[in-house]
């Protein structure tokens, strides 16, 4: 017996061991002082997950150090040249010295020559010509972007700022007003070139700021001036301030440019053209960016550009991955490592074969008289790579074209693929996508009319008994510098003066080159109206195996809240509280879909029960022989019974799931505010991962009827992928690449030209009419919708944007006026890149952890939330690398997290690494980084940066214009977000009438009576009293309170926070009324900045004589200088201008009555509020905006006191409160608890302003965790003691203010992420 109890002790100690190296070192601050090669140091703010290669990246981003390349770092403990892998907290002490190395190849060089015009060209790439600028200001037609009169209809927001353009897409990274330091530099060649010595590289010509020539040398020691060998330096910077006091001051204004825009770094350099407008002088010069500029060393980034991976033994490798060992959770990161790595390289040389091989045959068939439509033309194979080239149908009839390129990548019929991905999806776990090589090891790349298949055809057995295991190095630079597209693109003109002549009026094209395009355009389309005349809906149906795995998820959840309702009646009403916030327009949708899914159920148990009396042994036969063994268990072990069904029976009952339960959960969800696509890439992303097909957007629009913004993405969408097959067909028609420009332009105007109005001529609207009746036809045929006038109100920039993507179009940034038939000129085209189609490979650990970390957050357990965010991020850096696309979004969560935690800190931090990834590898205006331009915005605003946040939010406000426009929840979310910034600083009339825009925005797209509203008119509520407004203030917050109390119950906490409030506001009415009538001083009602006090000292200074409470200004230093961040935190917003009130005398009767209908009316129209709040104050201006954008820290950061993240940190900073007090509850309006969450808190507890942020709308949402900047809650502070015990865990650790209620946006609310967990792999 004693070896047994000695085992037994020692396992013991073995699972405490474990647990303790399973605990995470929660993320904290990092000083990292580096000592430059000047003997100067600085000192960078990092965080203790960075390593060196992070060192390196924040020295890139640092004004003294940005210019400096060709360095090691040193340690006085670890020695010299540290490894990148190096553990930033391990250094001690952190000190580290740059030390300069010799330039020991020509490559490192000219990397340096790189940097230097990186950093230099933000003054000249970017900036639009001011010839486009006065066109632009002068024409007035091009103000409406959209080509509509939406807004003036009443179908949008209005527009408060300026009307954003396209010419203005670059202004962003462009500092105008700084002397650019260097004018030019070019290489000298030939016999300009001086004589070479030994180390010598180059010569270099730079004609600096006051245009003077100087001759730089490159070498293996530096560089040097001709004439001067002997005096070395390590950068051209250096060499250039020495030798130039004129170049050394230009230098220096734009270094101060530099900290001006961004104190904490995103430097405006190291950009690549990765999006669908070209940078401005790209246009009209033709020559790349700096980092992709080849004749300095750049690239389009990838690897295996120069063929040294072809030959690889890509078929052997990809089967050794299908069977490397993933039981454990250390096997998977190594599989998953290998897998990415391994994909990744397969990806890039498949794209970069096929682009050759397309360019190949492009030659071939200019030299020829063309080929016939999809026939092949070319056959390649190199290595283990199979390459075949097809040339595109010239036809709208795109469904043999799209059956026969799927039958080239897997060849099956229709039937087989169908069973195949239904079985594959059923059986799905977390190596899904590892384990399916054929779908693993195929690509699809469609390029200038021709499509290219790339796959792996090889000997597997004799080459696995060579290769045992996959030996890959990781990717360079930590993941950055992917490969981009944009890169491979072919430019369609050689030379153009667009960025001179102006923005509007480029040199014109003979029309009647134009005019025969368009005839192609017609026949083109005539022809596809005949055919869609004929052709009836077809039979057969696809099936994404996303469907299959949802179906299981969705099975197993049904069953296992069935068996807790019989055995806890409770769970009905847990249910149905998840619900609450749905507007009663979304009630009948909700019940839809909740019968649709019990009677699924009911029909599978149904089943279920006959075959447990009369199984056929043949159906389970059928599948063990279609399955693995291992599969086949999995599916007899998931409980649902789908291993009895034969494949037939299967494949109709995911039919039957897909449209009564998968469609209506989709929408219902969207109602919800779950989730909310901005664009048509989110609404594919989220519409595949849940296996619904795009042919259903139709269904969807029609179920999305009381959902405006849907509907219009819908039907934007559907619009979008019609015009897409319309431009592919065009492109296919093409024989001559040069006539591409022409029939591009003419397609684009035919697409969207405004045609048809009142005294044009009969041939324009003639093609009116033909658009008009081939879209209805289109739109009826392929999704089931009918269109009636919605092509009126078409935001046609985001249907551009949309088309350029699909299509792999870049345009000149133009102000295209869409107001007239002919908005595009063939000079407006300048390439087409090519798009490409493969599955994703990501870390399915990492994924599994970022979901956590949300659920975590979701429930207010902030020390789960971030031990499980600091995992998730180890595991994709494991993985991806440090500074991969995926990885970005593993940042932005933990950033989020921190945020919540109240570090704004390392938040900022976290979501600088995010956004600098976003867009220099996803794109400039990719949803993930308009999500980063508003999650940044908040902490900077957090950090008291106002006019710094003011310009990353108002960059995520021009974006969004793009995308969804201004009717949309996400932009609604926006606006409440400006607003309390620009009330930050001062501008308090302009921020209400950023809030009631929004107001009105979700009552129309949310309706009247939803949460979300609610929550609307709470926020108004406090804003106006800031303004001292309370008699408005009583108006808006008996709407909220009318709301809550419909929807939730007189004894919700939330709905008793709204009484409270109420209450409040009624009784400051009172005062004001009171001191009106008595000539005495108003008190003063600022209590933003003592909301650290208790319930009775606060009321005591409420109540106490203003001469007691000291002056103003003191009131102000005391908010910079104190910055806690509990809940005690002081806000910017504790410093807006003061507000003088002049009130008429009203009764409380006349305000307490008021019913809520005819509240709701008085505030409907947000012009008369403003105007009568204008009547009712006098706004005075007595804070410096200077004083309250800096804060008194060093560099603008903040104490690093951490908010307590176990979640009952917060309970302790409140003695005993009496139980008669206000109770406040920490959930979401709609009875959830998520990182979107909006809350209500008691007036008494504080009123400071914050934005905050909320879900993302991407894919990269549902797989990698992304937060978006779309929710405004507060959390309350007053409870009683018992309250405060039993929430201790899990509600009191989002300490939040108001202007985090103000309205969130649709995706701001979502559901238990358990039930996104069923929908979801």
């Amino acid at each position: 017996m004693a070896p047994r109890s000695s085992k037994g002790k020692s396992n013991r100690g073995k699972g405490e061991k474990k647990k303790r190296e399973e605990k995470v070192l929660v993320p904290s601050l990092v000083d990292i002082t580096v000592t430059t090669p000047y003997e100067t140091q600085v000192i960078l703010k990092g965080v203790s997950t960075d390593k060196i290669i992070d060192v390196k990246r924040l020295l890139a981003s640092h004004v003294d150090t940005c210019h400096l390349t060709n360095y090691s770092l040193s340690h006085q403990v670890k020695g010299h040249r540290l490894s990148d892998n190096i553990q930033v907290v391990t250094l001690k002490p952190c000190v580290l010295r740059m030390i300069p190395q010799d330039y020991v190849e020509e490559s490192q060089a000219l990397t340096q020559v790189r940097r230097v015009l990186d950093i230099v060209a933000c003054t000249t790439r970017f900036s639009s010509s001011p010839a486009s600028k006065s066109s632009s200001s002068n024409n007035k037609s091009v103000a409406v972007i959209n080509g509509n009169t939406a807004a003036a209809e009443g179908l949008d927001m209005a527009a408060i700022h300026p009307t954003p353009k396209l010419s203005q897409f670059y202004e962003f990274f462009s500092i105008p007003n700084v002397s650019p330091p260097i004018l030019q530099l070019k290489k000298v060649d030939g016999e300009e070139a001086g004589e070479r010595r030994d180390g010598d590289y180059f010569e270099l010509k730079v004609k600096i700021c006051n245009g003077k020539v100087i001759h730089v040398v490159a070498s293996v020691k530096g560089f040097f001036a001709v004439g001067k060998q002997l005096s070395h330096t390590h950068s051209i910077v250096d060499l250039l301030q020495n030798v130039s006091n004129a170049f050394a001051k230009a230098y220096e204004s734009l270094m101060k440019a530099f900290t001006d825009r961004n104190k904490f770094g995103n430097l405006p350099y190291g950009l690549r053209t990765n999006t669908w407008l070209v940078p401005p002088e790209s246009s009209s010069t033709f020559s790349p960016l700096p980092a992709e500029d080849e004749n300095w060393g750049g690239n389009g980034g990838g690897q295996g550009r120069n063929g040294e991976h072809d030959l690889r033994p890509w078929a052997a490798e990809f089967s050794v991955l299908a069977k490397l060992p993933c039981k454990t959770e250390e096997e998977r990161v190594i599989r998953d490592k290998k897998a990415f790595l391994l994909h990744n390289l397969f990806i890039d040389v498949s794209v970069q074969r096929a682009v050759r091989a397309i360019s190949d045959v492009i030659g071939a068939d200019q030299r020829t008289s063309g080929t016939r439509d999809g026939s092949i033309l070319l056959e390649d194979r190199v290595g283990d790579l199979s390459i075949i080239v097809k040339r595109d149908v010239a036809s709208l009839d795109d469904r043999n074209a799209e059956a026969t390129l799927r039958n080239e990548a897997f060849p099956l019929s229709s039937k087989e693929l169908c069973e195949r991905n239904l079985l594959k999806g059923i059986t799905a776990d977390e190596s899904v996508i590892v384990h399916d090589t054929p779908a693993l090891s195929t690509v699809i790349v469609r390029h200038c009319g021709y499509t290219a298949v790339v796959n792996v055809k090889g000997e597997t057995k004799k080459r696995m008994t060579e290769i045992r295991d996959i030996v890959i190095d990781d990717l360079p630079d930590g993941g950055a510098n992917a490969l981009n597209l944009n890169s491979l693109r072919v430019q369609l003109h050689k030379s153009h003066s667009v960025g001179k002549s102006g923005g509007n009026q480029p040199p014109q094209v003979d029309s009647t080159d134009l005019e025969s395009f368009r005839c192609v355009v017609h026949e083109l389309v005539k022809n596809n109206l005949t055919k869609l005349e004929e052709e009836r809906e077809s039979s057969e149906r696809s099936i994404r195996w996303e469907l299959g795995s949802c179906w299981v998820q969705h099975l197993q959840k049904k069953e296992t809240v069935m068996e807790d309702v019989c055995g806890k009646p409770a769970m009905n009403g847990e249910t149905d509280l998840s619900v609450k916030g749905l507007g009663k327009q979304f009630k009948v949708l909700k019940i839809k879909n909740k019968k649709s899914e019990n009677a699924s159920l009911s029909g599978l148990d149904g089943e279920a029960d006959l075959e447990q009396k009369n199984i056929d042994p043949q159906f389970d036969h059928e599948l063990k022989e279609l399955l693995s063994e291992e599969a086949f268990c999995r599916l007899k072990e998931s409980g649902t019974g789908l291993h009895l069904k034969s494949k037939e029976e299967l494949t109709k009952m995911v039919f039957g799931y897909y449209n009564e339960t998968a469609l209506p959960r989709l929408v219902a969800d969207f109602g919800s505010l779950e989730l909310s696509p901005v664009d048509g890439r989110t609404m594919t992303d989220f519409m595949h991962i849940r296996g619904l097909q795009m042919r259903s957007l139709g269904q969807v629009a029609k179920l999305a009827e009381d959902l405006p913004h849907i509907q219009s993405l819908c039907i934007h969408e559907m619009i979008t992928r019609t015009f897409k097959h319309l431009l592919r067909a065009v492109i296919a028609s093409i024989n001559n690449m040069a006539d591409l420009t022409g029939a591009i332009a003419a397609s684009l105007n035919f697409m969207l030209g405004l045609h048809g109005l009142e005294g044009t001529d009969g041939i324009s609207s003639e093609e009116s009419c033909l658009r008009l009746q081939w879209l209805q036809k289109s739109l009826s045929t392929k999704f089931g919708w009918i269109q009636k006038d919605e092509f009126k109100h078409l935001n046609k920039v985001s249907i551009l944007r949309g088309l350029c993507q699909k299509v792999g179009l870049e345009l000149v940034p133009r102000d295209y006026d869409f107001n007239s038939p002919n908005p595009f000129k063939s000079s407006d085209v300048f390439g087409l890149i090519p798009v490409c189609k493969h599955v994703l490979c990501v870390s399915s650990d990492g994924r599994t952890l970022l979901e956590s970390s949300k659920l975590a957050l979701d429930k207010g357990k902030l020390d789960d939330a971030v031990n499980y965010g600091t995992k998730a991020l180890a595991k994709m850096i494991a993985v991806c690398g440090p500074y991969h696309k995926n990885t970005a979004c593993a940042y932005s969560l933990l950033a989020v997290v921190l945020y919540h935690t109240g570090d704004f800190n390392q938040a900022t931090i976290y979501q600088q690494k995010a956004l600098d990834i976003n867009e220099k590898e996803l794109g400039l205006d990719h949803p993930d980084t308009m999500k980063s331009y508003g999650d940044l915005s908040v902490f900077y605003y957090r950090l008291q940066h106002i006019k710094l946040a003011l310009k990353y939010v108002n960059r995520a406000l021009f974006l969004l214009h793009f995308t969804c426009g201004l009717s949309h929840p996400n932009t609604a979310a926006t606006y409440i977000n400006v607003a309390m910034m620009e009330e930050g600083v001062g501008n308090v009339n302009l921020a209400l009438r950023y809030l009631h825009e929004a107001l009105k925005c979700n009552k129309r797209l949310l309706g009247a009576d939803h949460i979300q509203t609610a929550a609307s008119y709470h926020a108004i509520a406090v804003a106006l009293s800031l303004m001292e407004a309370y008699s408005l203030s009583v108006h808006h917050e008996q709407t909220t309170l009318e709301i809550l109390t419909k929807k939730l119950g007189a004894e919700d906490l939330r709905t008793q926070d709204a009484a409270a409030w109420l209450e409040y506001f009624e009784s400051r009415a009172i005062e004001q009324q009171e001191a009106a009538r008595n000539g005495i001083p108003k008190p003063d009602a600022s209590i933003a900045s003592k909301g650290h006090l208790s319930v009775e000292d606060l009321m005591d200074y409420i109540s106490s004589d203003p001469d007691t409470k000291g002056s103003v200004v003191h009131r102000k230093q005391r908010r910079l200088t104190v910055l806690p961040v509990n809940d005690s935190v002081a806000s910017a917003d504790d410093a807006t201008h003061c507000v003088a009130s002049q009130y008429g005398k009203a009764t409380l009767n006349d305000v307490v009555e008021t019913n809520v209908t005819e509240s709701r009316n008085e505030v409907s129209d947000s012009n008369a509020v403003v105007d009568e709040v204008d009547k009712e104050t006098n706004v005075t201006k007595d804070v410096d905006n200077q004083t309250v954008e800096e804060s008194a820290l060093d560099e603008g950061w903040q104490e690093a006191y951490s908010k307590g993240r176990s979640g009952n940190v917060a309970g302790k900073k409140f003695r005993q409160r009496k139980p008669d007090q206000r109770r406040s509850l920490n959930r979401n309006l709609n009875g959830r608890q998520d990182v979107h969450q909006q809350y209500i808190s008691s007036p008494l507890q504080k009123t400071t302003p914050r934005p905050s942020l909320s879900m993302s709308s991407s894919l990269r949402a549902l797989k990698n965790g992304e937060i978006d900047v779309s929710t405004n809650t507060i959390k309350p502070q007053i409870k009683s003691p018992g309250y405060a015990a039993a929430t201790s865990t899990t509600l009191a650790s989002k300490s939040l203010s108001y202007k985090e209620v103000a309205l969130a946006p649709p995706g701001s609310q979502v559901h238990r992420l358990e039930k996104k967990a069923s929908l979801m792999l």
